[in-house]
């Protein structure tokens, strides 16, 4: 460098204004700098319906006179002694255990048979979609009437094996059970796909390396597949726990052909207050338990999965 020249100024140790008009920016700040519109708009987005719904939380009315409106914290303390609502609560639960670990057990086999290196995988995979892709309230309006006890088909199987009819929407026990066949049903596919998609992110070496070595394939898939498939098994779960416990559509479908309150979840619940009730304050009171609910599993989630990868 000659006298004449001036080595180039650095404005690394300059306040952040300073240093963002010159361009001399650290990778880390130019980095936040291109996502905050991005974060931004998330956040009004996730934030204004979020400060609405604490906000109904706090419009109590009156259960003896609905014109009156109080604003308080009246719709927490209902909240709980409302044994109604601890029953839809500890049903979701419940329903969303059964289910989740049902779509997971049913899921895998198909997403192994997905992945299977024949002509006809795409024949497992376009069946995969169907379930996938179609509307929960017509799987729930179809599932009605497969599950009729009058002209259902699963109804005319018994009677035609000898067996008696069921009475599925009358018996709360035969409803619980052909929602979780409805669920899972539905539900496989969506865990099966995303499996899938971890299943063909695992190098194929590993499991040709593993055979050379004389590993078996029951070897093979429980210390190869399985452990590099956790990632994606932690997703499939968090979001099939997430679908589970505001499911809505299928128990109201069946609800509607006659199942009694023995199907009713915290989905349910929510609409019943907001929509037929007309109760918005103590709607949007269930909506946030559900919210901290699925919150709370998230986190565990995470941190489940975070344990496992140190």
């Amino acid at each position: 460098m000659t006298p004449d020249q001036k080595a180039p100024r650095d404005h690394r140790g300059a306040p952040f204004w300073q240093r963002l008009r010159t361009g001399n920016l650290r990778d880390a700040e130019f980095g936040a700098l291109l996502l905050a519109p991005a974060a931004v708009l998330l956040l009004g987005i996730f934030l204004a319906p979020m400060l609405n719904v604490f906000l109904l939380t706090l419009r109590v009315q009156d259960v003896a006179n609905p014109q009156i409106i109080n604003y308080g914290l009246g719709n927490f303390q209902r909240l709980l002694a409302d044994e109604a609502f601890i029953a839809a609560f500890v049903r979701t639960v419940w329903f969303g255990v059964l289910t989740v670990v049902g779509s997971f057990l049913v899921g895998l086999p198909l997403a192994l048979l997905a992945n299977v290196k024949t002509g006809w995988r795409w024949v497992v995979r376009i069946a995969l979609l169907l379930p996938w892709a179609m509307p929960q309230v017509v799987t729930g309006a179809m599932f009605a009437w497969l599950f009729n006890s009058q002209y259902g088909l699963f109804n005319d199987l018994l009677f035609r094996l000898g067996f008696a009819p069921i009475y599925w929407f009358l018996n709360p026990t035969a409803a619980a059970i052909a929602f979780i066949i409805t669920t899972i049903w539905k539900t496989s596919s969506f865990v099966a796909l995303i499996l899938l998609g971890g299943l063909q992110s695992i190098p194929a070496e590993l499991e040709e390396a593993a055979r050379v070595d004389g590993a078996t394939a029951n070897q093979i898939f429980w210390r190869i597949t399985l452990p590099l498939l956790r990632p994606a098994i932690a997703v499939a779960l968090i979001f099939r726990t997430l679908s589970a416990l505001q499911v809505f559509d299928i128990p109201y479908a069946f609800m509607q052909n006659g199942a009694s309150r023995s199907l009713e979840t915290l989905g349910v619940y929510i609409q019943k207050y907001t929509v037929e009730f007309l109760d918005p304050g103590y709607g949007a009171t269930v909506s946030l338990s559900l919210f901290a609910l699925a919150l709370l599993i998230t986190f565990i989630y995470v941190r489940v999965v975070r344990v496992e990868q140190k």
